[in-house]
């Protein structure tokens, strides 16, 4: 796969994640969090599991020779980012989320950097602070006072949970990328992670009125299911393997410009030309972040070789 064809594939993935903002704001409407999240990661589940069984072997063997890490990596990915996630779009306002949300790739440099080595360079450094003033302007609308004066409350610290929960989970899964692709770590840790929200169904009594949903509820889950994890996880973790956690990190700072915009369309909000402007600074420093000479993937394919 070219470099040409992963770049794009993330773009696509932070445009679905970006519209699945408003989608599943609309579905939690109707249905409690975990509930909703468990039905989205079960169908996706079933999708991952018939088609990495289908094309490769040994997935019983990986699943308990790396059972704690693909344990951490559904815990913290689909685990414990849903319900931070989830719960946060009902606690606090959705300008606030996106704001936190931009400190991902900070989180992620941070994290790869210990963990994975990955050495971080001025591209990337120049591309993580372009991109991430462009995520400040989208969401203040380019007031310094708003900046600030930003107050979290309880929503606010959910989201922040959520983005390191992110971070680890990409930092976790490069790792076991290495050992078993990225298939199979996709798929095995969403299906640990949907295990794992079993009990909170429970807890919050999600299960009782699973029938009674209606369509837009379905709708909103079956975008989330097929497209924004089915899809999207897949296109991720091809980049993770291609450029490495901390430069694929900085995708997630596009989702906020599409977010902005699916929201426009979707929830009637206004787009000012302040928030265009944001939305250019980030897609600049996206392409910034891109001017590296080589990827990490190409770096590491050479050494193997001896080259």
């Amino acid at each position: 796969m070219s470099s040409t064809l992963v770049l794009f594939l993330l773009f696509l993935t932070t445009f679905v994640w970006g519209v699945g903002f408003p989608i599943s704001k609309i579905g939690i409407e109707y249905v409690p969090p975990f509930t909703y999240a468990f039905i989205r990661f079960f169908i996706t589940s079933v999708l991952f599991m018939i088609i990495v069984s289908r094309r490769q072997k040994h997935i019983m063997r990986n699943l308990k020779q790396h059972f704690i890490g693909l344990s951490v990596m559904g815990l913290s990915g689909i685990t414990a980012y849903n319900f931070f996630y989830l719960y946060s779009l009902k606690l606090t306002l959705a300008s606030n989320s996106v704001l936190i949300a931009a400190f991902n790739p900070i989180i992620t440099t941070i994290i790869a950097s210990i963990f994975l080595k990955e050495k971080i360079n001025v591209y990337m450094w120049t591309g993580i602070v372009v991109s991430f003033f462009g995520v400040l302007i989208i969401i203040s609308e380019g007031s310094l006072y708003a900046i600030l004066h930003l107050s979290f409350n309880t929503g606010d610290l959910f989201m922040l949970a959520a983005t390191i929960l992110w971070a680890i989970y990409s930092v976790a899964g490069k790792k076991l990328i290495n050992s078993i692709g990225h298939s199979q770590s996709v798929a095995l840790s969403t299906l640990l992670g949907t295990i794992y929200l079993i009990p909170f169904i429970f807890l919050e009594g999600g299960n009782k009125n699973i029938l009674s949903y209606p369509l837009a509820a379905w709708g909103s889950i079956l975008y989330m299911a097929f497209l924004a994890t089915f899809f999207a996880y897949s296109a991720w973790y091809k980049g993770v393997e291609y450029f490495g956690a901390s430069k694929t990190s900085i995708f997630v700072n596009l989702v906020p410009v599409f977010g902005v915009l699916a929201s426009s369309l979707i929830l009637k909000e206004k787009i000012s030309l302040i928030v265009i402007l944001g939305g250019v600074l980030v897609i600049a420093g996206v392409i910034i972040t891109n001017k590296t000479k080589e990827s990490l993937y190409s770096r590491h394919r050479r050494a193997a070789k001896g080259a």
